[in-house]
């Protein structure tokens, strides 16, 4: 599934509004488009990487800005923990942590 490009922007302002979003928070179009492709795409790139950033800032409560190889890594994670929430959700299976902050990366290494 593909996310409508008119909504990407609202996507996108939903990740950085709310980077303590809880696994059993995320939008199902994301975890959807997260399991129809391959990879993620760039609008999912975008959209981890700012919830990723966003996350860590309210983690460390100031501004971070890592390194981009450690922002790639977290993408990467966090787009195969939404393909899998969404097999959870289409199988009606309970996730095994769904008040794990969706854009986290610990523990997913």
């Amino acid at each position: 599934m593909m996310i409508d490009p008119a909504m990407e922007e609202d996507f996108l302002k939903l990740a950085a509004d709310n980077p303590g979003m809880l696994c059993s928070e995320a939008p199902k179009e994301i975890l959807e488009a997260s399991a129809a492709d391959a990879e993620p795409t760039k609008f999912l790139e975008n959209f981890f990487a700012t919830g990723y950033s966003g996350w860590l800032s309210l983690k460390f409560g100031r501004q971070i800005h890592p390194p981009q190889d450690r922002i790639d890594r977290a993408i990467i994670v966090l787009w195969l923990r939404a393909g899998l929430l969404n097999t959870d959700r289409i199988l009606g299976r309970n996730h095994d942590e769904p008040n794990q902050p969706f854009f986290s990366d610990e523990g997913l290494y």
